[in-house]
């Protein structure tokens, strides 16, 4: 593959630093959420139901982590009346490229893929970079990768794919014809600065008779085993009413990708959606993915133990509550890595109902079981990514809030966060 940089396009200036308030509208006794329409538009704010209940471990009510958070997109900012759909990745010198789907209206909505880079773990962010811009056809799905070691060592990689004009996943066709989607790679050899022109890679990504294939969230490279070094990149592909997730993987560094076989979906209506996965101790991939099409209100997971090339049946997880959305884990601290012990963390919206009171919790175990979940996040928050900033150290977390209208980054220490806790 060549090189073929071209440089993207800068549109604003660095957002100011903003401080969430001690006690806001989204704290109180009862929480309001804004239902969002299909395609952007707010429709009347309904009482949101109370806090589930039925979890052995509830949050304690209303408390989050103290600190700050800062706004890296804005609806209606940079020409974009819409941003949505978060992935965040931290690059080995420490620089944070933080991408999102900058939208005219909905999911399908002539949507481009944009890019802000952090150099101070994200306290301060550089104008927008406009990655690619398909006129009509909407580009959904940022997938970031970094490659730490091995052949092209220093390139980051990004995927996502595209839609005709005027369709989306219910409506477009399967095959490679021009009704059909695609899928893209993209690459940087600077940190993010310039990106090269899109490669299509539809073919390699998804199987004919699949009509999309794509995932938000972030890639991984495996340090550990047989496969050591390789690229992963989590799909789903379709059709929307019959999901199943699988890996897109690269042994060379990216100069030849090579598709896995998708897991089976659990007994019963749940269908696999937008994946997080990580790699365990022992080398193999624990897959952590959204249920669709009416499942259980609880995450679905699963385990590759041959790179990502195969993966076993999806299972639901019980220990982890969520309304059907996005959300993510992350290998926070390993014991071969001089930990005394292990710690994976999940964050996402904690509730069965409503996309609100975002939380992270815990498991030392791999993620078999799952302790209690402290708060982050009161009142709205939807689509998120975690990453690690320092392992056994901070967490930076990239997430939609304030109904829509604003992607934030805040960072955490898991480790240091105390119930009672609360965000400025």
């Amino acid at each position: 593959m060549g090189s073929g940089l071209n440089l993207v396009r800068s549109r604003s200036p660095v957002p100011t630093t903003v401080m969430i308030m001690k006690i806001s509208r989204w704290a109180m006794a009862l929480f309001f959420v804004a239902a969002v329409e299909a395609d952007g538009r707010i429709k009347a704010c309904e009482e949101a139901p109370p806090p589930n209940s039925a979890i052995s471990s509830p949050i304690q009510e209303q408390q989050a982590v103290n600190r700050s958070s800062t706004v890296v997109f804005e609806a209606g900012v940079d020409g974009y009346p819409h941003i949505r759909i978060p992935s965040i990745l931290a690059l080995e010198n420490g620089d944070l490229l933080a991408f999102a789907e900058a939208r005219q209206g909905g999911d399908h909505a002539r949507n481009d893929i944009v890019l802000k880079r952090s150099f101070d773990r994200g306290r301060t962010w550089a104008p927008l970079q406009l990655i690619d811009d398909q006129g009509g056809d909407s580009l959904n799905d940022p997938l970031p990768v970094e490659v730490r070691f091995g052949p092209h060592a220093g390139r980051g990689y990004m995927t996502y794919m595209s839609f005709p004009e005027g369709c989306h996943t219910d409506c477009v066709e399967a095959g490679y014809g021009h009704r059909s989607s695609r899928n893209w790679l993209v690459w940087s050899d600077d940190r993010g600065a310039t990106w090269t022109k899109p490669m299509e890679v539809t073919r390699t990504f998804r199987k004919e008779a699949t009509n999309y294939a794509g995932s938000p969230g972030v890639g991984i490279q495996l340090e550990r085993g047989p496969h050591r070094g390789r690229l992963v990149f989590p799909q789903r592909q379709g059709p929307i009413d019959a999901m199943k997730a699988y890996a897109v993987y690269s042994d060379d560094g990216g100069d030849t990708w090579h598709r896995g076989e998708p897991a089976a979906n659990p007994p019963g209506p749940a269908t696999a959606d937008e994946i997080s996965m990580l790699e365990l101790e022992d080398g193999s991939i624990l897959l952590n993915c959204r249920a669709h099409n009416g499942g259980p209100k609880r995450r679905l997971r699963s385990r590759s133990t041959d790179g990502g090339a195969s993966f076993e049946r999806l299972e639901v997880d019980d220990g982890l509550i969520s309304p059907h959305c996005m959300g993510s884990i992350v290998m926070h601290q390993a014991t071969d890595r001089d930990f005394e012990a292990s710690r994976i963390l999940y964050c996402g919206p904690w509730r069965e109902e409503g996309r609100s009171e975002g939380a992270f919790v815990t498991s030392g175990d791999g993620g078999r079981t799952w302790g209690p979940p402290t708060m982050l996040v009161p009142g709205g928050f939807a689509y998120s990514q975690m990453v690690v900033l320092e392992p056994g150290g901070e967490i930076g977390l990239f997430y939609e809030a304030d109904g829509y209208r604003t992607m934030r980054f805040l960072r955490f220490d898991p480790g240091t966060v105390k119930a009672g806790d609360r965000v400025k």
